[in-house]
């Protein structure tokens, strides 16, 4: 009997990103929330557990897949300048636990320092649109993962530009009932979170994640809600989110009586956990202008749980997110994200048409 398609790819997704999410967590913990970090161009904080689980992560994937591309938020030039944070870098790989094995065989990591820089640069690759290409946020929610709050490993394969395969980490993320309120700082202290995963066309799953490997997988099958417009809980960016306009996303929530804001977190891949998982029911991107645009892997890999779980995704001209456009989803391509559970699409999709006239 054959297996599934992409069954090889999400076997050794999820065993990469359950050691990358292991290694990420123990890093947190042994530094007490006083974390090192660089400044990356754009004045966001760079740990060294980004460089760490980037240089793991692609190591396996390409040992495995050789042929295929990557696109990774991270770059080694500031670790080739800073030989202290090279080190520093390095120590964290090669102590990186030996859990997972794919096909009988541990998981590949760089031997040495050199391999380790060269890995990491594999990242830098430009275009999405042909091939099959691993889109990776080692860390999304830097600054929450600082504080210890909410953050997430993500790994997603796209084929010519289609999300096939999604798997993404949350070594934070207590574990909850189907419904379950997500909160920065609802943690999970003694354990090492959940993972969620999805393969194009065959569900949605969550799994548990220990220190020894992942416990059994449980489907994920969001359920229609029959409640008022008003009971509607909008998952917002966190305060200081200044891409997004924030009076038209409060304008939307309002005029469907909703409160605002809703749930807040930093992390748009939690944001993407916290609607597969039903913990939140919307979640609006409404940039200031078409000029915009954001990183494909803040959404790759995310919007295919979603999706596999039931939801809609669309950008707000309603056309489909387009993950073949490269390193960036441009705003005159795609301009804005609307996601949420059919039962309310359409209705949300039209406050939020009326809130951008009422605002032009």
């Amino acid at each position: 009997m054959s297996s599934p398609p992409y069954a090889r790819e999400l076997a050794l997704a999820l065993q990469t990103v359950h050691r990358a999410s292991l290694l990420t967590k123990q890093f947190l913990r042994s530094l007490s929330n006083n974390v090192a970090a660089e400044t990356k161009t754009d004045d966001s904080p760079v740990t060294i557990a980004d460089f760490a689980a980037q240089a793991l992560i692609i190591s396996a994937i390409s040992a495995v897949f050789p042929s295929d591309g990557f696109i990774g938020e991270e770059s080694a030039t500031a670790l080739r300048e800073k030989p202290s944070l090279c080190s520093n870098v390095w120590n964290l790989v090669s102590s990186a636990p030996q859990v997972g094995d794919f096909e009988g065989e541990a998981l590949r990591k760089p031997k040495g320092v050199q391999e380790m820089l060269d890995v990491i640069d594999l990242g830098a690759g430009e275009q999405t649109a042909k091939g099959r290409v691993w889109v990776l946020d080692p860390v999304d929610g830097t600054a929450t993962f600082m504080k210890g709050q909410q953050y997430a490993v993500c790994l997603a394969l796209l084929v010519d530009g289609v999300q096939k395969v999604g798997v993404i980490g949350c070594p934070n993320l207590r574990r909850s009932p189907a419904g379950g309120k997500i909160h920065e700082d609802l943690v999970d202290v003694e354990g090492y979170g959940i993972m969620l995963s999805a393969v194009e066309g065959q569900g949605a799953f969550v799994r548990g994640m220990d220190a020894k490997g992942l416990e059994g997988a449980e489907r994920i099958e969001l359920k229609e809600k029959n409640v008022d417009l008003s009971e509607l809980d909008f998952v917002d960016a966190a305060p200081g989110w200044s891409s997004l306009s924030q009076e038209t996303h409060r304008a939307v929530e309002e005029s469907l009586g909703a409160k605002w804001p809703g749930t807040q977190l930093w992390s748009q891949q939690m944001k993407y956990i916290s609607l597969a998982l039903g913990a939140t029911d919307v979640m609006l991107r409404i940039p200031p202008s078409r000029d915009r645009w954001t990183q494909v892997w803040d959404h790759a890999g995310g919007q295919l749980i979603f999706q596999e779980a039931g939801g809609i995704i669309k950008d707000l001209d309603g056309g489909a997110i387009d993950m073949g456009q490269g390193r960036k989803i441009h705003g005159q391509r795609n301009f804005g994200t609307i996601a949420a559970l059919p039962w309310c699409f359409e209705r949300v999709m039209e406050a939020t048409k009326k809130a951008l006239e009422c605002s032009k």
